[in-house]
């Protein structure tokens, strides 16, 4: 396994708690080895594209535009309180 050695890696901690930063390595270089307790027990690859087209990512503008358009200036919420507290008295 001499050819991990030459692989950057990352721990199981910083794979769990950094995510973005791992994904930016992983795109930048590719493979990255996962080590616990400074021993390699897995490889991470960046895949290929499959060439189907990609769900796009969430977008909170364009949600905030949708939300406007479906709810027509109403409130997006209604006052649950005011029904539990209804509830609660019967």
């Amino acid at each position: 396994m001499s050819h991990i050695s030459l692989m950057s890696s990352i721990t199981i901690r910083q794979l769990r708690q950094s995510w973005p930063q791992v994904e930016r390595r992983l795109a930048a270089e590719h493979t990255l080895v996962i080590t616990r307790d400074a021993r390699p027990v897995a490889q991470l690859s960046l895949l290929k594209p499959s060439g189907k087209a990609a769900r796009s990512r969430f977008s909170a503008a364009l949600h905030a535009q949708w939300m406007k358009a479906a709810w027509r200036g109403r409130p997006a919420h209604t006052d649950s309180g005011r029904a539990l507290a209804h509830d609660r008295a019967e």
